[in-house]
């Protein structure tokens, strides 16, 4: 699931997601989403508060060659399926995962790179 895809999700049952001043997450909602659509909440957190971050620069440096192959993998659905071992943790949604952290590009670019090299990892590019 995309960030766009989610926060459309989410905003079927009223939910609003905004940054504290300290950069956390802030959830309200108006009724309580599924499981599973708070599982993907809580799963693509950080990138969540990446996109809500100020936008980046124009003219700001592309995603590096070996991650864009990795989001191109992922776009066309070739990620490996079910759930994925990565250093960080357990991902459920691998290609989401990748494409989550693509958007987010270059805002907080050492911990995107991270999250992008530990999937390709998995992905074994």
């Amino acid at each position: 699931m995309t960030l766009p895809e989610l926060r459309h999700a989410l905003s079927q049952y009223g939910v609003s997601l905004t940054l504290t001043s300290e950069g956390r997450l802030k959830v309200n909602a108006q009724q309580q989403p599924p499981a599973d659509l708070m599982a993907a909440l809580r799963l693509h957190r950080d990138a969540l508060i990446c996109d809500l971050q100020p936008p980046a620069l124009p003219g700001a440096e592309p995603l590096p060659g070996h991650l864009a192959a990795l989001v191109d993998v992922a776009r066309a659905g070739q990620s490996p399926r079910g759930a994925v071992k990565l250093a960080s943790g357990l991902v459920t949604d691998l290609a989401g995962y990748v494409l989550a952290w693509a958007e987010c590009w270059p805002r907080d670019r050492a911990h995107i790179l991270q999250r992008l090299e530990e999937a390709r990892a998995a992905v074994n590019l």
